[in-house]
């Protein structure tokens, strides 16, 4: 490494936010950037440890050490190819990722809050924010390019969905000379990046540009095309000779209480992907506009996703005493959305009932506080974690909007995956199921559910393959790109009967 002793010398630095009374009215990023000097000084803090714990806890494999290196030395260009030699889109995982790579890194000693709320390891060498940083370089200096196949192929391959996954897996394939086609149901291309996560932590230009370069590259986008409904199974597997599903999990969890079909209850993936929508410019039909202006909001769930809504909520106007309740024994995480709004956020809370005015609007939640505890009750066999209800802890708020962010069971099964016949895991099942049984099921039970695929990501149909949210179940970009990567790997193998793609294979042990 070029310093040795740059983790002694230098303090953990990393860009300050932007103000909050400034980010509230727009909804740019709010994230700012450090300088080039205090970047490379940052880098140097990487410790050449005898085993980068770092480059394992990333599902890519990211060579973090090496590019930390470069970056000290100031040979970004470098820097970049290293990053993107793992990582076809540092820029999304450079601003949205969790950062397990900093978990791991040998320098972490605890976890605190800062100023801003926002979780931060003590110590740790800022390696989300310098992969960021190569990225932006990157764009900036006219690094990053289209890279169209010296040679092609006469493989045809259908990719369903435009996320992470889809999208890494475009670039893979079409990289080694295939010709690659990706259908994507709604009007623009990223998925969950264009229509799930807020402008203020990821802006849409980010994503436009690198779509631009894959369209350079040869990838060619259908947008509006729904395969199952508006475009056929039969066509599809006539016309390609492989697919890859990349939906991604798209089967929210239900609030099961008296009152859930009430006026004014919304799921969050209903909410964020219209907020999106009309940050974008675009206009939503009167009817279907979810306001908040004013109004008193509870949001159900402790995760990104209801980070999201809540984030969404501040810039809207809604009423500023907003209610966040998480039922297990964790208080939703810090983020800096929280900081703008300071949101009354309570763990171990189970809602009863969502109560009505009586003309079929939202009027009030109930809840009550439950514990944790290892033993038996009526419900569950001894030695199990189950929930109690505290007698006395009942309680009731004011609520014009519930949001519920209880997360997501798996992916669309109507459709698609029925006239596909590919078969589907079941959390606890001992066997694979058909996608006309999860959907019985769904009909009384909540189960969480994934395509089924073996260790080279092919469905139960040949010729047929899944990544992303579809295969694993709700998780991270960093996870659906890596598993975007992988599945394009296989599709090659099985076409050419050999691949040149390359591999991170340490990332299949992971948690």
């Amino acid at each position: 490494m070029g310093k040795d002793t740059g983790f002694l010398e230098f303090e953990k630095e990393i860009p300050p936010l932007r103000p909050v009374e400034e980010r509230v009215r727009d909804f740019q990023e709010y994230d700012t950037f450090l300088s080039e000097k205090k970047l490379q000084r940052q880098a140097s803090r990487c410790m050449d440890c005898g085993v980068p714990f770092c480059h394992m806890g990333c599902p890519l494999g990211n060579m973090i050490p090496d590019w930390n290196d470069l970056v000290y030395r100031g040979q970004w260009k470098d820097a970049l190819t290293s990053l993107h030699s793992t990582n076809n889109f540092p820029e999304f995982t450079g601003r949205i990722c969790p950062a397990p790579c900093e978990d791991d890194c040998v320098l972490n000693e605890h976890y605190t809050l800062d100023a801003e709320e926002k979780q931060q390891k003590v110590n740790v060498v800022t390696i989300e924010e310098i992969e960021k940083h190569i990225a932006e370089r990157g764009w900036t200096e006219g690094w990053i390019k289209p890279l169209p196949p010296e040679k092609l192929t006469d493989k045809r391959i259908a990719i369903v969905g435009s996320g992470p996954a889809g999208l890494a897996a475009a670039q893979q394939l079409r990289r080694v000379g295939h010709v690659v086609t990706v259908f994507e149901k709604d009007d623009k291309i990223g998925g969950l990046l264009v229509y799930g996560i807020p402008d203020f932590k990821l802006e849409k230009n980010i994503v436009s540009r690198r779509v631009e370069q894959l369209r350079a590259e040869g990838v060619e986008f259908w947008t509006g095309v729904n395969v199952g409904e508006y475009y056929s199974v039969k066509e599809l597997r006539s016309s390609f000779d492989a697919i890859l599903l990349a939906t991604g999990a798209q089967h929210a969890r239900k609030l099961l209480v008296e009152g859930s079909d009430l006026e004014g209850v919304h799921y969050a993936m209903h909410y964020l992907p219209q907020r999106n929508r009309e940050v974008a410019g675009d206009s939503i039909p009167e009817k279907e506009r979810i306001e908040s202006g004013s109004k008193k909001a509870v949001i159900l769930g402790g995760g990104f996703t209801a980070a999201d809504c809540l984030g969404n909520l501040n810039r809207q106007g809604a009423d500023p005493h907003i209610y966040q309740f998480e039922l297990v024994d964790m208080v939703p995480r810090p983020t800096p959305v929280h900081k703008e709004a300071n949101p009354d956020c309570r763990a171990n809370i189970l809602t009863e009932s969502i109560i009505g005015d009586g003309a079929g609007r939202v009027k009030a939640l109930s809840g009550v506080s439950v514990e944790w505890k290892m033993g038996a009750n009526e419900n569950s066999a001894s030695g199990r974690l189950t929930m109690q209800r505290i007698p006395g802890s009942e309680f009731t708020v004011p609520a014009d909007l519930v949001f519920l962010a209880l997360g997501f069971l798996g992916p669309k099964v109507e459709g698609l995956l029925e006239e596909l016949g590919v078969e589907l895991n079941v959390l606890g099942g001992e066997k694979t199921y058909t996608a006309v049984q999860v959907k019985k099921m769904l009909e009384n039970t909540q189960p969480m559910f994934d395509i089924y695929s073996d260790e080279n990501f092919m469905t139960s149909k040949d010729g047929v393959f899944v990544a992303g949210d579809a295969n694993r179940g709700a998780s991270l970009v960093v996870w659906a790109i890596w598993e975007g990567r992988e599945a394009a790997l296989s599709i090659d193998k099985y076409l050419m009967g050999t691949t040149s793609l390359p591999t991170t294979p340490q990332a299949e042990v992971l948690v």
